[in-house]
């Protein structure tokens, strides 16, 4: 359609152009000291037309001639460009394919390229905006490289080189390059298992840098190797939150972070802050609990407590019969035991424990506790009944050493040393 319009007007001025030909409306003079030229009107505006063409053509000619240098200079600039970036695209190339001494070499050559270039702009408009951030990318995988090479000196190189040229006060260029070189040299310190360095660096993020997943990953990776448990627990909080994890994997890790802060406590005191610092998901985690339990006793802490955080767990496992597998089963059974030991005599515990193991009179676990609870109210007859039956079904080495010690206490209480010796030497071989 638009060419359709240009022809019809070139068609138009065509035909305007030939009628004023055969027509002239009359004469244009021109008086030149004494001499006068007259031409016709046509005449006169071809020659106008054509003068001002001439005129045009001459001055571009001139202002192109004069611009030649700048044009040279540009075309240099293009091409050094052009080379910053194959250097660039190189090294990233031979990074990734394992060939790190060419990386570091094409890493180099394109921070010398886009210097010069730097330097052979003198305005503005001359230089790439993106110029910065292409050196810091250039630094960024020669580090990198570096790294894997093991040559710590060079990548310290070009990480300083990074950090000066990126500043942390000047975050309006190269804000983003400056956190790409911060997480890349946290995650360097912990493969050289430097976890506070590993700290310190990202500790120097700022606003939201510091609460991505990459972030909160690598600084979950650093506090549990500098066994900073609290800071690591509240970092995976934020890392379930933001769904970084499986249901699973959150779990295992939550289950295993609060086990350690548990373990790092001396006191019953500091035992109990720290469960109260733990969600209500987290208390409910029979590993947990069970733990906290176990803990609490081995401190000389409150039994009371004690059963107070292990009672869900066993109530879990009554009610539910396949909640907990075999080995937390165990534990819960010998936690509850030692618990209720240092209880002393408890008849509401001795009903519950005997109501447990009538509702499964072959589960050999409940049989076990029976038995021992009998033993810590007083009743040694029943306590030696269950605890004969349990110790042919146990599986576990260590309860059916338990066991066996128990019996050997009943013997020897009720003067059958006999009796007694023989059961030491059934433990002495499995000991």
């Amino acid at each position: 359609m638009r060419a359709a319009i240009w022809f019809l007007t070139l068609f138009s001025v065509a035909v305007a152009l030939a009628t004023a030909a055969q027509h002239p409306g009359g004469l244009v003079s021109v008086f030149l000291t004494g001499y006068r030229v007259d031409v016709s009107i046509n005449l006169a505006i071809l020659i106008t037309v054509t003068a001002f063409i001439l005129l045009y053509v001459a001055i571009r000619g001139v202002s192109t001639l004069l611009a030649l240098p700048k044009i040279a200079k540009r075309w240099r600039l293009l091409q050094r460009e052009r080379s910053t970036h194959e250097s660039l695209l190189n090294a990233l190339e031979q990074l990734l394919t394992g060939r790190y001494v060419r990386s570091i070499g094409a890493a180099t050559k394109a921070v010398e390229s886009a210097n010069s270039l730097k330097e052979l702009s003198q305005d503005e408009v001359s230089t790439p905006k993106y110029l910065n951030q292409l050196i810091g990318l250039a630094h960024l995988i020669g580090a990198e490289s570096a790294h894997e090479l093991r040559d710590f000196k060079s990548r310290d190189q070009h990480l300083q080189a990074l950090l000066i040229k990126f500043p942390a006060t000047d975050a309006s260029s190269g804000g983003e390059i400056r956190e790409a070189s911060l997480l890349s040299a946290a995650r360097w310190s912990l493969s050289d298992a430097d976890p506070l360095s590993a700290l310190g660096l990202l500790g120097e993020l700022k606003g939201g840098a510091a609460r991505r997943t990459l972030t909160l990953r690598l600084k979950l990776k650093s506090d549990r190797l500098a066994k900073h448990q609290k800071a690591a627990l509240e970092t995976a909080r934020l890392l379930n939150k933001h769904g970084a994890f499986s249901q699973n994997a959150a779990s295992g890790l939550l289950k295993s972070l609060c086990i350690s802060s548990l373990d790092e406590c001396n006191e019953p005191e500091q035992l109990i802050q720290i469960w109260k610092m733990f969600s209500l998901n987290e208390r409910a985690l029979p590993d947990v609990a069970v733990h906290a339990g176990e803990k609490m006793v081995s401190l000389n802490g409150s039994p009371q407590t004690a059963l107070l955080w292990i009672s869900p767990v066993w109530d879990l496992h009554i009610q539910k019969p396949g909640a907990l597998s075999t080995q937390q089963i165990e534990k819960l059974i010998q936690t509850l035991s030692s618990i209720l030991k240092a209880l002393g005599p408890d008849k509401t515990w001795l009903a519950k424990v005997d109501q447990a193991r009538v509702s499964r009179p072959t589960d050999p676990n409940l049989q076990f506790l029976s038995a021992m609870v009998c033993m810590h109210n007083g009743l040694w007859g029943k306590a030696q009944q269950l605890m004969q039956e349990a110790s042919r079904n146990l599986i576990k080495p260590s309860m059916k050493k338990q066991a066996w010690l128990a019996l050997a206490q009943l013997a020897t209480q009720r003067g059958d040393e006999a009796e007694a010796l023989s059961i030491w030497k059934k433990i002495a071989l499995i000991a």
